[in-house]
């Protein structure tokens, strides 16, 4: 299964795709115009250029949280209803995570700092790879988040027959 990760920002929007647990592609969409609303258009075609190259059977966002500039989390969430609305649009299943979730999953403590995802996202997919932007990483890690996710939801279904096997 290849799962998208996309870690929504106006200024660098990072990406990353993993396919059966591995990073096969990541990086950081950074659109340099001045108009913000040309900015989100900018983005939104970028992932669309994604999502036609690599066919992603999943995209898995990160939801907005509070954050101290109220402007920025209106324009953060502006770009993550236009990227929703791509998805809508192709027929895209998604799911969100909180950064909280991803931080869990990735380092075991929902309280985890950003350097710990790093280091986890730098060991376990990327094997040492270094010089990605924190938007790249945080992509990667909301990818395995999903990634992660689907194997426990699916181990649990066999579960759940298995039970129903039993019963019957």
């Amino acid at each position: 299964m290849k799962i998208l990760g996309l870690d929504p920002g106006i200024s660098a929007t990072g990406y990353g795709i993993i396919a059966e647990g591995k990073e096969t592609v990541c990086g950081t969409i950074r659109a340099t115009e001045k108009d913000y609303y040309r900015k989100i258009s900018i983005i939104c075609e970028k992932i669309k250029t994604l999502i036609k190259c690599y066919k992603p059977d999943l995209v898995s966002l990160e939801k907005a949280f509070y954050q101290k500039n109220v402007a920025s989390l209106i324009k953060i969430s502006e770009l993550r209803g236009a990227l929703l609305f791509l998805l809508l649009d192709k027929k895209i299943k998604f799911i969100e995570f909180s950064p909280a979730q991803v931080k869990l999953v990735t380092t075991g403590n929902g309280r985890a700092s950003k350097q710990q995802v790093r280091f986890f996202v730098e060991r376990v997919l990327l094997k040492n790879k270094k010089r990605l932007s924190n938007h790249a990483i945080d992509a990667l890690a909301i990818a395995y988040t999903a990634h992660r996710r689907n194997r426990f939801v699916k181990y649990e279904m066999a579960e759940n027959r298995r039970k129903t096997a039993r019963l019957a």
